[in-house]
């Protein structure tokens, strides 16, 4: 396993030897139902978008837990052992919040079902007819887009800035904890599949049919939610503009992740040589306004009953 770059001290647990151990955060978000067609700050398309990427998380964490659980017994390494279990708990609690939040798409009118089926079938069919080094290979390939993804979400907090509270705190968790765990399956890949030239030329496809299908997938998918949208059609198309702005222009989401994603490409790669681990300092204070936010629309839901 390529050794981590990261400081002592920089990161909430770490063993003796720099590897990160995920901690296992319970949290739960009751974001408000009314606001699931226009939460982002920027308007009704960007909420949409980030709506869609939604979709892909409860079947997509799903293939994650699956593909590291069926190495977790080879893996040699303890502390490895225990950062692949922290890491499909975390991802079992991502995969629980976006369900509840995809249910809320549904319940308004948005074809979040019928999406989320499809997200399903498609990666049945991939569980069904793939190895479980190919399984494995797509986890390390979306992995390290939700890392890349969430990395620069924390950049540039003005993406979500003035955004609805309980949506932005979601995605800042999920977010935070993207990076803190971007270096298990791919630390799992080293340690049970190898690092030579054949390991290495396989997961060079999975990225490239990862990228492929993914953002194939996202592109159809935002343009059905969105058609579907009232507050998309009031708004226009000058909101589709808006989302390629935020991803294109400025602040360029994923153009300016173009050199991180290339760097996957290397056969020396590992996750934490593009080091981001000072994002995680404020995971502990956003879990703690999680959870009193959570408390009281709880109280707040009990007392309208």
């Amino acid at each position: 396993m390529a050794e981590s770059t990261i400081q002592a001290g920089s990161t909430p647990d770490e063993t003796e030897s720099g590897m990160m151990i995920p901690e296992r955060r319970d949290l739960h978000f009751l974001p408000p139902k009314e606001r699931i067609h226009d939460w982002h700050a920027m308007g009704p398309h960007l909420s949409q978008f980030m709506n869609t990427l939604s979709l892909f998380f409860p079947a997509g964490e799903r293939l994650f837990i699956d593909a590291v659980r069926a190495y977790r017994d080879e893996i040699p390494d303890p502390d490895l052992r225990k950062a692949a279990s922290a890491f499909i708990a975390q991802e079992a609690y991502h995969s629980r919040e976006h369900a509840e939040y995809n249910q809320l798409m549904e319940d308004a009118g948005l074809p979040a079902g019928r999406l989320d089926q499809h997200v399903r079938q498609m990666l049945d069919w991939f569980k069904k007819h793939g190895s479980r080094q190919d399984l494995l290979c797509e986890t390390i390939a979306l992995e390290h887009f939700t890392a890349l993804m969430g990395g620069f979400l924390l950049d540039h907090p003005e993406i979500l800035e003035g955004s609805q509270e309980d949506y932005r705190r979601m995605w800042e968790w999920h977010a935070m904890e993207e990076v803190e765990h971007k270096s298990v399956c791919y630390d799992v890949w080293e340690q049970c599949v190898g690092r030579g030239p054949q390991a290495y030329a396989h997961r060079v496809v999975g990225m490239l049919r990862a990228t492929t299908l993914f953002w194939t997938n996202v592109t159809r998918f935002y343009l059905q939610m969105s058609a579907a949208s009232d507050a998309c059609q009031r708004e226009g198309w000058r909101g589709h503009l808006t989302v390629l702005n935020t991803l294109f222009g400025r602040p360029g989401l994923l153009r300016r992740q173009i050199p991180s994603w290339l760097e996957y490409f290397k056969y020396s790669f590992h996750p934490w040589q593009q080091d981001n681990s000072r994002h995680l300092q404020g995971l502990d204070e956003l879990a703690e306004e999680a959870e009193k936010a959570y408390q009281q629309a709880i109280a707040a839901d009990a007392t309208r009953h």
